[in-house]
């Protein structure tokens, strides 16, 4: 599901838990009806924040249905969804949905087909860690579920992609070494149309983050990031231009900076509904080998020239769980970390000055003379040489 993008707020929104614990134990109630108490309900893998009872106003009456699933005890393989509305006061069941695998992955809603009822899209597989996932979309108007699309997916996405708001999915599909591709997909004339498609690199491993939303100020797309090789990583920037897929490369950069020395996820960092993709810089010194050398992360956003802007960057500690955020007004920086990584200096490599650094020592130690307290929790102290207040805004731990 999009994050932090106004994008799918629609979809997002109706992905909520009933608001009185009164009515979930109601809603309880009325479930075992008809669900066998055994059945084990799931919530979507990919939203975090879901509710094993899904409310979405499927019919635009301004009343939400509820939309449950789960496993049978006796199928351990297929999972089930029940759609229940409220009538007089009472939960009654409107529909199920069958053989959906065993593990969900996403649901969404959006009225494809203009006929003032929300379809629901969803997104599952037969194990959890599966890279072959099935994307089904479901018409729900006719008394009982329809098909309306069904196809391999691995990630998808419902919105408005296009200027014209008619609703659209953007399905990306990729087989590790044989091929990778997104098509963008309009109903129209009772089915599910392919706009366009787009052919990508098919040598990369599968994605291990995928979102979409706004890419620029203008242009809506998705990225998606995918291993490569043993730890790499890189981003494919996915835009739509009037109705056509294009893989988006910064104009102010080369292909290669998209290619990063480990998995970082792309994210709207600064909350300002455009997505950022993520490069990692080399901070330390040319001879330290590959596995002991320094990155700063750097966050950038597309201009509507397709310009990357730094957003922010950030150097991490994974040893002694920390970041440290890289203003924005300090020159190019380089990290000097002592042999334990305990000890942590940020150099100009304008001047070869300290501009700050971080000291971590066991929770519990006496504080060095010297140094000032920055920051504790309840495995580390962090001390620095340098102002806590200034510190204190740019140091976070992880």
């Amino acid at each position: 599901m999009c994050t932090g993008c106004s994008l799918f707020q629609s979809n997002t929104s109706l992905l909520k838990p009933p608001e009185l614990p009164v009515k979930q134990q109601e809603v309880k109630q009325a479930i075992g009806k008809y669900v066998l108490s055994q059945a084990e309900w799931v919530s979507p893998i990919e939203d975090k924040q879901a509710n094993k009872m899904i409310e979405a106003d499927l019919d635009d009456d301004q009343t939400n249905e509820l939309i449950v699933f789960y496993r049978l005890p006796d199928q351990t393989s297929q999972m089930e969804a029940i759609v229940l509305k409220e009538e007089k006061g009472e939960w009654k069941e409107k529909m199920k949905l069958k053989d959906l695998g065993r593990e969900l992955h996403k649901v969404e809603f959006l009225d494809f087909n203009h006929d003032g009822y929300k379809e629901i899209l969803v997104g599952f597989s037969f194990s959890e860690d599966a890279s072959d996932k099935a994307l089904i979309v479901y018409d729900l108007t006719k008394g009982k579920p329809q098909k309306l699309f069904e196809s391999q997916y691995s990630a998808f996405f419902s919105g408005n992609f296009t200027k014209d708001e008619q609703g659209e999915i953007l399905l990306a599909s990729l087989v590790p070494n044989q091929s990778h591709s997104v098509r963008l997909y309009r109903f129209s004339h009772h089915k599910m149309n392919v706009l366009d498609e787009l052919k990508l690199d098919p040598y990369v491993y599968p994605y291990y983050h995928s979102l979409a939303g706004s890419i620029s100020p203008s242009l809506k797309g998705a990225i998606l990031d995918a291993g490569v090789g043993a730890h790499s990583s890189t981003s494919f920037i996915i835009g739509v231009e009037e109705e056509k897929l294009v893989n988006v490369l910064p104009e102010n950069m080369k292909e290669e900076e998209l290619f990063r020395a480990y998995a970082v996820n792309s994210e709207d960092s600064n909350g300002d509904g455009i997505l950022e993709f993520t490069l990692q810089k080399e901070a330390g010194d040319d001879n330290l080998a590959y596995s002991e050398m320094p990155f700063i992360n750097e966050y950038y956003q597309l201009s509507d020239q397709k310009q990357a802007e730094l957003i922010h960057r950030y150097y991490d500690n994974a040893a002694y769980l920390y970041r440290f955020e890289i203003p924005q007004d300090w020159p190019s920086v380089k990290v000097e970390e002592s042999e334990d990584g305990r000890y942590v200096k940020f150099l100009s490599m304008k001047d070869g000055s300290v501009l700050f650094d971080v000291y971590a020592i066991d929770k519990g130690q006496p504080l060095p003379k010297g140094w000032n307290l920055l920051y504790e929790t309840n495995q580390f102290t962090y001390v620095t040489k340098y102002s806590p207040a200034i510190g204190k805004q740019l140091f976070q731990p992880i």
